[in-house]
C-alpha cells in the first residue's frame, strides 16, 4: 500500500472520529447546555425497578431486562420526580437506591428534566463514544508521525 493510500485511509479514520464526536454532541447538546447554564440540581435515586420485556422479531422470542430508576430532585423549593431508563448501568450495580445524580431541568418547566449521566451514556452515545475513541486512538498517533513527511510516489 502506498503512502498516499495510507494517508487517505488516515483521513477517513479521523473524519469518522470527528463525525461521531459531532453527532454525540448533538445528541447530548441540550443537556450539556442546561448543565453549563446552571439549570441542574442534585437528585436522589428513590426507586429502582426491573421489568422483563418480551422481544419479538426475527428469530425466536427472547426476554430483555429493562432497568428504570425514579429520581427525586428539588427546584426552588418544589419537589419533582422523573423516571429514567437506567440501561445497563443499574443492572451492573453501578446505580443503587440512595445514590445522588445530577438532573438537568428546563428553566421554564422544571418538571421536564433528564438525568445528566444517562443523557450522555445512552446506548447510541455509548456506541458513538467507543467508535470515536478507537478512531482517535488509531488516527492521532499516525497523524502525529506523518504530518511533516513528504509523500513519495511509489512504483
Amino acid at each position: 500500500m502506498s503512502t498516499a493510500q495510507k494517508r487517505k485511509y488516515l483521513k477517513y479514520t479521523l473524519a469518522t472520529g470527528w463525525l461521531c464526536l459531532f453527532i454525540m454532541l448533538l445528541l447530548s447538546g441540550s443537556v450539556l447546555t442546561g448543565f453549563i447554564n446552571g439549570n441542574s440540581a442534585s437528585g436522589t435515586v428513590m426507586d429502582k425497578q426491573v421489568y422483563i420485556e418480551q422481544i419479538r422479531g426475527a428469530g425466536s422470542p427472547r426476554e430483555s431486562e429493562l432497568h428504570e430508576i425514579t429520581v427525586q430532585y428539588q427546584v426552588a423549593g418544589e419537589t419533582y420526580q422523573i423516571y429514567a431508563n437506567a440501561h445497563i448501568y443499574a443492572g451492573m450495580g453501578l446505580i443503587e437506591e440512595g445514590d445522588n445524580l445530577i438532573v438537568v431541568y428546563s428553566p421554564s418547566n422544571p418538571a421536564q428534566a433528564q438525568v445528566l449521566s444517562y443523557a450522555l451514556y445512552s446506548p447510541m452515545v455509548s456506541i458513538l463514544g467507543y467508535v470515536t475513541f478507537v478512531c482517535f486512538l488509531v488516527g492521532f498517533p499516525r497523524w502525529f508521525l506523518w504530518r511533516n513527511k513528504p509523500i513519495k510516489d511509489e512504483k
